[in-house]
């Protein structure tokens, strides 16, 4: 009983070490390459060799077919070797070359040049060094083959045939390690600079984030001389997101105007108190100071860029569509988009909310006011979207 249960185990080691044998020999490393080369290198060599087999007669060419099945396998196995074992794939990778160019050189003297692609092919799969030893080698090979001998001292052109060969396994070779150096090196720089894009898109968060904190602070402390608990400057950032977006504003630009929006009255910081808060009308001297705010709301706001478009509506906020507004008396489209839009939604929001001088308007009244307004106070057109919209919600 202990042997049948060992039988199996024995058999499923001896396959599993053939498999790791094999994996060392021809393992993943050959890659795309070797085995294209090997099929390639192979395949010419089945090809020479099968032009010899039909120039040869009846006698030799069942030898010569048997030699040329050889010798083309075992040049495309020799190609695929890794490792240790890869001195043994070029010795065999040029033996094979050179038994088959020995056996057809009278019948296809062409078959020679077979040594000027089995040299660079070592070179490409097993690296330069071997490729420049399997040239030194097959010179010697190539010219016993022609001549008979396999070094000539007198002959001129030894020299120069072994440093062809020699060149041709080894450039090749080199090239290929110097491409996929530099192709690892240009990895390592994609990896470095998706890993600085990332960190600049965790700065820009982070700036974002410390930009609209700094946007809520500024608001709230303004609105808090005001008098109110800040949802004013919530409901006005809200109000002109949805707006904005309702008007066809590019998605990227709907956040900076919803968020620039909040500062709208920042500049209100530095109108006193008694005028701020009265709860009766205001004088003349008193109105002349309210409308100083749009001017220091873009004094204050000075410096940054990030607060380009919060100045312009600070600014511009209280510009009328029909040119009475303050401080520059613009006029239209003269006003930026964005200081319309929020002209709208402030109005709107100021209506609807209690201040100090007068009790929230509802919905009906407020947007009557709208109306009345639309084309003298307000942008018609901007005015038209947000009155349909709040008209919709009111039904829904």
């Amino acid at each position: 009983m202990k042997q049948v249960g060992t039988l199996p185990f024995r058999r499923e080691r001896l396959v599993l070490g053939i498999s790791e044998f094999a994996a060392t020999v021809v393992g993943p490393a050959g890659g795309d390459m070797a085995r294209g080369l090997a099929a390639l290198s192979g395949g010419l060599m089945m090809l020479v060799g099968v032009a010899a087999t039909l120039r040869a007669d009846a006698g030799t060419a069942p030898m010569l077919l048997a030699a040329t099945l050889v010798a083309s396998s075992t040049l495309a196995v020799s190609l695929l070797v890794r490792g240790p074992f890869r001195v043994v794939g070029m010795m065999l990778a040029i033996a094979s070359t050179t038994l088959l160019a020995e056996l057809t050189f009278d019948l296809t003297p062409t078959v020679v040049w077979l040594f000027a692609l089995v040299v660079p092919a070592i070179g490409l799969t097993h690296g330069p060094r071997f490729g420049a030893v399997a040239g030194l080698i097959s010179a010697p090979a190539l010219h016993w083959i022609e001549t008979g001998v396999a070094l000539d001292p007198l002959d001129p052109q030894t020299p120069f045939g072994i440093l062809i060969l020699v060149a041709l396994g080894a450039t090749p070779g080199y090239l290929l390690e110097l491409a996929r150096r530099r192709g690892a090196l240009l990895d390592l720089q994609l990896e470095r600079a998706e890993a600085l894009v990332q960190q600049t898109e965790v700065a820009r968060r982070g700036e974002a984030a410390a930009r609209h904190q700094a946007v809520f602070m500024l608001a709230r402390a303004a609105e808090a001389r005001d008098g109110t608990t800040g949802v004013h400057i919530e409901h006005v950032r809200d109000l002109a997101a949805e707006l904005a977006a309702a008007a066809g504003v590019v998605t990227a630009e709907i956040e900076q105007i919803a968020w620039s929006a909040m500062l709208h009255d920042v500049g209100k910081i530095r109108v006193p108190d008694r005028v701020l808060l009265k709860p009766g009308r205001l004088d003349h001297e008193e109105w002349a100071l309210i409308r100083q705010h749009p001017a220091w709301g873009e004094e204050l706001l000075m410096g940054d860029d990030g607060f380009a478009l919060a100045r312009r509506i600070a600014r511009w906020h209280h510009e009328d569509w029909d040119g009475s507004g303050y401080p520059d008396a613009l006029r239209g489209d003269a006003i930026p988009l964005a200081a319309r839009i929020v002209r709208v939604v402030d109005v709107y929001d100021a209506l609807r909310s209690e201040r100090p001088y007068k009790p929230a308007w509802t919905l009906e009244r407020t947007l009557e006011e709208l109306r009345a307004m639309r084309g003298r106070g307000l942008d018609p057109d901007l005015t038209d979207v947000f009155v349909q919209i709040r008209d919709a919600q009111s039904r829904g």
